[in-house]
């Protein structure tokens, strides 16, 4: 990846230090156009103004000052001349010195106004200067920037490299344990009696709805759009009392639920009914024998936690658990069964209801979900 990095970065690098050279070049350009074209504008008012009659030094000082040409020179030639009219250059003995020239005619008179055209290259040099200064202060800011952005790009590629990889290794793993299993079920019901059939289709059952289980789940992550499901006004209570009633043959529940309260929130009651399972079902997974569900409102929110007493998770994997295909017990445990998507699926849901969720583990696992009242009526 710091191959990767470095690529980047000089690849970057070299497109803004072209288009840094084109955009000073084309400025150059642009600017020694202005000058030059100020410059002759200013000799054929110059000329303009000149009385070839009664032109005096004092005339030309005073010219000099209005129009800021220094030098500047006059010639007032009497019409038996043939001059050409308008601009010319001609150089000088000094190569780094040419002599602009506009030459109009009044009346009988011929009037030739020039002076230095180095002005205009000494100008051009100090603003040349200066902005190569700037574009160079600018392009290291660019660079420091472009840096720390490629850096983020290139972490968050890596993140997301280690979670395709990660995704690899456990869809292959989980996946070829229920095929290898249903591979030798099926070569076995083949080998024996029609009467031993029906135990081994009900093993064959169990890794396919396991399978269909990994699909399922896979799909929801990749299809839903949960930010644009439709919320309506749900009972929190009544929802908790169906959960109860489906997982109490499992586990010892215990509710804690104030009655004089209501528990009325916006949300989609099959993805909510969702999410708390997947909650209850880890607790039963990683060999919790009790689940106490607690659900509370303030002023504004309902504050629901489920704490289990079961194995817990270590303080350094908390942060992860919401990760799409982390899985605490990294050993693949064949008794914990499980690919990672659960609490994933929990979050998302939770997020698109608007609501936070915390995790504690001390003794066992607490989760806390946060449902903002204010918020969820205004949806």
């Amino acid at each position: 990846m710091n191959n990767l990095k470095n690529q980047l970065f000089y690849k970057f690098a070299l497109v803004v230090f072209i288009i840094i050279l084109i955009f000073e070049g084309a400025m150059l350009i642009a600017l020694k156009k202005s000058f030059d074209t100020h410059l002759k504008d200013k000799l054929a008012l110059v000329a303009s103004e000149i009385n070839p009659k009664n032109f005096s030094p004092n005339a030309l000082i005073e010219i000099q000052h209005k129009y800021k040409i220094f030098p500047l020179f006059v010639k007032i030639i009497n019409n038996k001349s043939n001059l050409p009219l308008g601009y010319s250059i001609k150089k000088t003995s000094n190569k780094k010195e040419k002599i602009i020239s506009f030459t109009t005619k009044k009346g009988n008179y011929f009037i030739k106004v020039s002076t230095f055209y180095s002005t205009n290259e000494d100008k051009i040099k100090i603003i040349r200067t200066i902005s190569l200064l700037i574009s160079f202060i600018i392009f290291l800011i660019v660079l420091m920037l472009g840096y720390k952005f490629i850096d983020t790009i290139v972490t968050q590629i890596e993140i997301s490299f280690k979670k395709l990889k990660n995704f690899n290794s456990n869809v292959s793993h989980e996946l070829k344990t229920p095929l290898a299993i249903m591979k030798s079920e099926i070569e076995v019901a083949l080998m024996n009696e029609d009467k031993k059939c029906d135990k081994t289709l009900n093993s064959l059952l169990q890794e396919i709805n396991y399978l269909n289980d990994i699909t399922e789940k896979l799909l929801f992550l990749t299809k839903n759009d949960l930010n644009n499901c439709k919320l309506k006004e749900i009972d929190l209570e009544e929802l908790i009392l169906e959960l109860f009633e489906k997982y109490s043959k499992k586990i010892h529940i215990s509710l804690h639920i104030n009655e004089d309260d209501e528990y009325i929130i916006k949300g989609d009651k099959t993805l909510l009914k969702m999410a708390l399972s997947n909650i209850i079902e880890n607790s039963i997974k990683y060999k919790a024998l009790k689940i106490d569900i607690i659900l509370k409102k303030t002023k504004n929110k309902i504050i629901l936690t489920i704490k289990d007493n079961g194995m817990g998770i270590p303080k350094e994997k908390l942060p992860f658990i919401f990760d799409e295909f982390y899985r605490v017990d990294e050993s693949h445990n064949k008794e914990i069964k499980g690919f990672g998507l659960g609490l994933s699926i929990v979050k998302n849901i939770l997020k698109a209801h608007k609501a936070k969720i915390k995790v504690k583990s001390e003794r066992g696992v607490e989760f806390i979900i946060e449902f903002p009242l204010k918020e969820l009526s205004n949806h």
